[in-house]
């Protein structure tokens, strides 16, 4: 899958338990529709690295969504902070 590079967002610090339904789910609990989420792996273990990229609508729904995001709990998770950052 491509990412519209322009209209993705950095999420990190991830728990394992954090896959790409768990982060449709928060972002759609914010009223956002994710086009795609890419959970990035561990190439020697094939786990999550622990960061991923949101690809959404246009560049206002990623500027929403680090706005509501950046620095906050993302809606669902228990309970350490995620960080989500602008545009890669």
């Amino acid at each position: 899958m491509m990412f519209n590079r322009q209209n993705s967002l950095w999420m990190g610090d991830l728990d394992p338990y954090m896959d790409e339904n768990f982060v449709k789910q928060a972002f759609s609990a914010m009223g956002e529709s994710p086009l795609g989420v890419k959970i990035i792996t561990h190439r020697i273990t094939g786990g999550s690295a622990g960061y991923c990229f949101v690809e959404l609508a246009d560049e206002a729904s990623v500027d929403r969504c680090v706005q509501r995001l950046n620095g906050k709990l993302v809606p669902g998770s228990n309970p350490l902070v995620k960080r989500v950052s602008g545009r890669n």
